[in-house]
C-alpha cells in the first residue's frame, strides 16, 4: 500500500466510522484475548476482523501473510472502515494488527496511523521477551513461514529479537504520539490479575468501569503443545492461495480440518530442546529489556529470564 492520509474518507459517515484505538501487539503476547475481553463494554466497537492490517505496507503484507493481503480490509478504506458500521455512535472503534510493532520488518506503521488518526489511544501488549520469541517462532512455523530449526531461527531471523525488543517498536510510536497515548499492557499481569488490569485500561481510556461476568474473561487463545510440518512439499503454496481460499469457502469445516491432518504431520514442543535458543535470546534481549524498563519507568521483575 503506498500510503496517502489525503486518501482517507472526507464524508462525514465514513469519518464516523473512523478508529481511535489500537491494538498494537506484541505478537504471542495475550493481544488476541484482549481484543476480546474489549468487546463487551459499551462504548467500544471492536473491528470484526482482528487483525486487518490496513496500515501495514501492502507489498510487505503479500510477503507476509498474502490470505489477509487479499481482503479488501486491509487496503481499501470503505472496506476497513465497514468493519465498524453499526458503531458509529461509540466513544471508541478498536482493531488490533500484531504487524503493527514488528519494525522494522513492517515499516513506517506508526507514521501511517499518525497521519490518519492523530488522537488515537495505543495499547501495547507484552510479554516476557525471551518465551515470546520461542512462541512466536512456534506460531510462523506452524503456518510454514519459518523453515530453520529453533535454535538457527533465533540467530538468522531478525524478526523475532527485533519483536521482543520493545524499546525499538515502542520507539516508533513515540515518534509520532505522546506518551500519554500509549499504554503497556504486560501480559503476565492480564493473566494474573484481570479484572484489575482491564479496569485500568477502562480508566486510562476515560470510560466508565465495567462489571464483566466470569465467561467475558475466561482465559483465551492458550497456546497447544503442539505444533505441525508440512507432509508434502507445496503444502505451504496451495494453503495460502487464492485458489484454495477460494474453494475452502464451500467446503464443510470438518473436511477442511480432514484434509490439513492428512496434509501435515504433528509433534510435540516439548520434544524439542529449546534451551540454547533461550540462551541466546536471553543474552540477546537483556539490554533491550533495561532499556524498555527505563523507557517506560518501571522495572518487571517477572522477566527475570530476560534481565540480568
Amino acid at each position: 500500500m503506498t500510503f496517502d492520509p489525503l486518501a482517507a474518507p472526507t464524508d462525514p459517515a465514513q469519518r464516523a466510522l473512523m478508529p481511535n484505538l489500537f491494538v498494537i501487539g506484541a505478537s504471542k503476547s495475550g493481544s488476541s484475548a484482549f481484543h476480546a475481553y474489549l468487546k463487551p463494554h459499551p462504548d467500544i466497537c471492536m473491528s470484526r476482523e482482528k487483525e486487518p492490517c490496513f496500515f501495514v505496507d501492502q507489498k510487505e503484507l503479500e510477503e507476509a501473510w498474502p490470505i489477509m493481503a487479499r481482503q479488501p480490509c486491509s487496503h481499501e478504506w470503505p472496506a476497513y472502515l465497514d468493519l465498524w458500521k453499526g458503531g458509529e455512535g461509540a466513544r471508541y472503534r478498536g482493531e488490533g494488527s500484531v504487524y503493527y510493532s514488528q519494525a522494522p520488518h513492517r515499516s513506517g506503521v506508526a507514521g501511517r496511523i499518525a497521519s490518519a488518526c492523530p488522537d488515537a489511544r495505543i495499547i501495547y501488549t507484552v510479554r516476557e521477551p525471551v518465551a515470546r520469541a520461542i512462541g512466536h517462532y512456534w506460531q510462523r512455523f506452524k503456518e510454514f513461514q519459518e523453515p530453520l530449526p529453533l535454535d538457527r531461527a533465533v540467530r538468522e531471523n531478525a524478526l523475532y529479537r527485533d519483536t521482543s525488543d520493545y524499546a525499538l517498536q515502542m520507539g516508533e510510536y513515540l515518534k509520532h504520539f505522546d506518551r500519554s497515548q500509549i499504554f503497556v499492557l504486560v501480559a503476565e499481569d492480564l493473566r494474573s490479575r484481570r479484572r484489575e488490569v482491564l479496569s485500568e485500561v477502562l480508566e486510562w481510556l476515560e470510560l466508565e468501569p465495567y462489571d464483566y461476568t466470569d465467561s467475558e474473561i475466561t482465559e483465551r487463545h492458550k497456546s497447544p503443545p503442539t505444533s505441525r510440518r508440512e507432509r508434502f512439499p507445496l503444502v505451504s503454496t496451495i494453503r495460502d492461495s487464492a485458489l484454495w481460499a477460494s474453494a475452502r469457502k464451500h467446503l464443510p469445516s470438518a473436511v477442511v480440518e480432514k484434509l490439513r491432518k492428512s496434509a501435515t504431520v504433528e509433534f510435540d514442543k516439548k520434544d524439542v530442546d529449546d534451551s540454547e535458543a533461550k540462551a541466546w535470546l536471553a543474552d540477546y534481549l537483556a539490554p533491550r529489556t533495561r532499556a524498555f524498563e527505563e523507557m517506560i519507568g518501571r522495572e518487571l521483575p517477572q522477566w527475570s529470564a530476560a534481565r540480568k
